[in-house]
């Protein structure tokens, strides 16, 4: 995943482009929202990314993707002059459509896919690898990935305890959550149905169900124990990007897995239990997150350090912007973040901040070293391009980019580890460590 910023949009740019004038067929004829999307394309292409590229090179790279295809799709002697530019996009753009319906024609495919394979080259021609372009399909799952769909059912995540299911996590605010789930239940039958020697998936089927109708959960404490059964009505639940639970010693974990749109008000949500349970110092968990939205990463960093500044954009042709943070409330917990080489984009950006910052002090292994952000921008017939269109520094002006940041302790994973189980992760256990001493030296109320 990747740090991503603001939504873009060039329609009036994208209007100028028409298909070609004389169609082919209803098959190879390039439908009116993809010549939009091949000449919007084209303009942000052009005109936001980062490193300045030829009009002439995106041309040629287009031009390069689609012969590839065609070859690779039944035929191997098509080969269209050049698409010259000579500064007149418009006309260029509309000599590319007609190549793309010659394409489609010649191996009877199409249309659409010929010019998706030419944008696709257009991207490529940045040498940059998260500048890409993504079909509608493609999109949806990119979006999957950092804002789940909701689901029917009860509000909980669930793992293999044999011979019976666990319930590892219990969403706040849920079905489950106010029926009294809570994290380490044993889930002996649903509806009836035993789920003894049931897979996690086996089970999962059982607990969902349309929304408003009711489940009835047998639980108990362990295998041996008496169980209780529980009457659940489902509801419509969006799966977590923050999970969190207490620790002990009054220390609150807050495990980030993605930065998506709904994460700064988990994140909250997270904040606010474990302060009321007590929580006395917190360890923010950023291992295996690869990013996400650059918005809920100043978010959340904004909790920690008050009025000072988060981040550094660097953007082609402007001056440079610092952001700093606008919370006042700030949180003033001592605090640990739990890094690897897999923590990336967003999730570096807070880590970043943090450190600079002094809010908090990083654990674990150097991190993935992006410190350059995408904008994404949906296209008219669905499809997306991602362009990196800035180059980001720390608040201290460090640039991380290709070079990671490096944690204040150095803390290897264990082999085996199970990320946010104390006795399974090293690297938490340390965290926690280091967080005992530093409630131990605060001051006590009387």
């Amino acid at each position: 995943m990747h740090v991503l910023s603001r939504r873009v949009s060039c329609a009036a740019f994208a209007l100028l482009v028409a298909a070609a004038s004389n169609p082919i067929s209803a098959q190879t004829e390039l439908p009116a929202a993809t010549a939009q999307d091949v000449g919007e394309t084209f303009h942000l292409l052009e005109t936001t990314a980062y490193k300045q590229v030829d009009a002439q090179q995106i041309f040629d790279a287009a031009r390069a993707a689609l012969v590839d295809y065609a070859h690779r799709h039944g035929s191997a002697a098509f080969s269209p002059p050049p698409v010259t530019d000579n500064g007149d996009d418009v006309r260029a753009l509309n000599d590319l459509d007609e190549e793309i319906e010659s394409a489609a024609a010649n191996a009877r495919g199409n249309a659409t896919d010929y010019a998706y394979a030419a944008m696709r080259g257009m991207a490529s021609a940045f040498g940059d690898r998260y500048t890409v372009f993504m079909t509608p399909d493609e999109y949806r799952q990119f979006n999957d990935a950092l804002d789940p769909q909701r689901i029917s059912g009860i509000g909980v995540l669930v793992e293999q305890d044999s011979p019976y299911i666990r319930i590892s996590y219990v969403l706040p605010n849920t079905p489950a959550d106010r029926a009294g789930l809570r994290e380490g239940d044993l889930i002996i039958a649903v509806d009836g149905t035993s789920a003894r020697g049931l897979t996690v998936d086996g089970v999962s089927t059982l607990l969902r169900g349309k929304a408003g109708t009711q489940v009835s959960v047998e639980l108990a404490a362990t295998a041996t124990s008496a169980g209780h059964t529980v009457t659940i009505t489902r509801s419509e639940v969006q799966p977590p990007t923050v999970v969190f639970k207490m620790l002990p010693g009054d220390i609150g974990y807050v495990w980030v897995i993605a930065f998506g749109r709904a994460t700064p008000d988990e994140f909250d949500v997270a904040l606010q239990r474990l302060r009321e349970q007590g929580a006395r110092a917190l360890v923010l968990d950023l291992r295996n997150d690869t990013g996400g939205y650059v918005d809920s990463a100043l978010d959340i960093s904004s909790h920690f350090v008050g009025k000072q500044p988060i981040l550094t954009v660097e953007e082609r042709g402007t001056r440079d912007t610092t952001i700093d943070s606008d919370n006042e409330g700030q949180v003033a917990l001592p605090m640990t973040v739990l890094v690897n080489a897999y923590t990336a984009s967003a999730s570096e950006i807070t880590a970043g901040a943090l450190q600079d910052d002094g809010a908090a002090t990083l654990m674990g292994t150097k991190t993935f070293g992006k410190g350059v952000m995408q904008t994404l921008t949906e296209l008219p017939d669905g499809a997306a391009i991602k362009i990196t269109t800035a180059h980001y520094l720390t608040p201290r002006h460090r640039d991380i980019n290709l070079r990671g940041i490096e944690p204040d302790f150095a803390v290897d994973e264990n082999r085996g580890a199970h990320f946010g189980e104390l006795s399974h992760d090293a690297q938490l256990r340390a965290a926690v460590t280091y967080l005992q001493k530093k409630i131990a030296a605060l001051p006590r109320s009387l």
